[in-house]
């Protein structure tokens, strides 16, 4: 499957939405009535405050992700020099294809072109076992010493850092 990795546009944020919420509920990561839905489903503002790219194959978005950089409205760990990816989902019906892996392989191709980017972050829940695996397999190494926990609840989330090699 042929993938084209894209800057998302106004068009594309109703699927985005949809695929980010399918993609998280199917999982079981969160039930629909979870505080952290609504900050998933809304694209506009990740789009106003951060970078949304979409993955697209024959013409239909089928994956979503939010780049975003130190200090920004979005960024949760990023350190100076450091891409972060956040909220990366695929379309349920195309999980397992190895458009998740396609993704985040295009996500380092980008970040191997920004100035004075030297390398990515990603922040994953404990419980996100296939994510962590993929990572792995991509060069992605823990950094245990940037876990951190959600604000108010017991969930602890790994930090996972690729340095860029040029």
């Amino acid at each position: 499957m042929t993938v084209v990795f894209r800057r998302a546009v106004p068009a594309d944020f109703a699927e985005v939405r949809r695929i980010t919420r399918d993609a998280y509920l199917r999982a079981g990561h969160f039930a629909a009535d979870h505080p952290y839905m609504s900050v998933l489903e809304d694209v506009e503002h990740r789009a106003e405050h951060a970078q949304v790219w979409v993955a697209e194959a024959a013409g239909k978005v089928v994956a979503a992700v939010t780049l975003t950089f130190a200090g920004e409205p979005y960024s949760e760990i990023a350190q100076d020099g450091e891409l972060e990816f956040r909220m990366l989902a695929v379309d349920p019906e195309h999980q397992g294809g190895g458009v998740g892996r396609t993704v985040v392989c295009e996500i380092v191709k980008h970040a191997r072109q920004l100035p004075g980017i030297d390398g990515i972050s990603i922040t994953s829940a404990m419980f996100m076992q296939p994510a962590h695996s993929l990572y792995g397999s991509l060069g992605f190494q823990r950094a245990p010493e940037r876990d951190w926990y959600v604000p108010g609840e017991s969930v602890r989330l790994w930090v996972f850092r690729l340095e860029l090699d040029y």
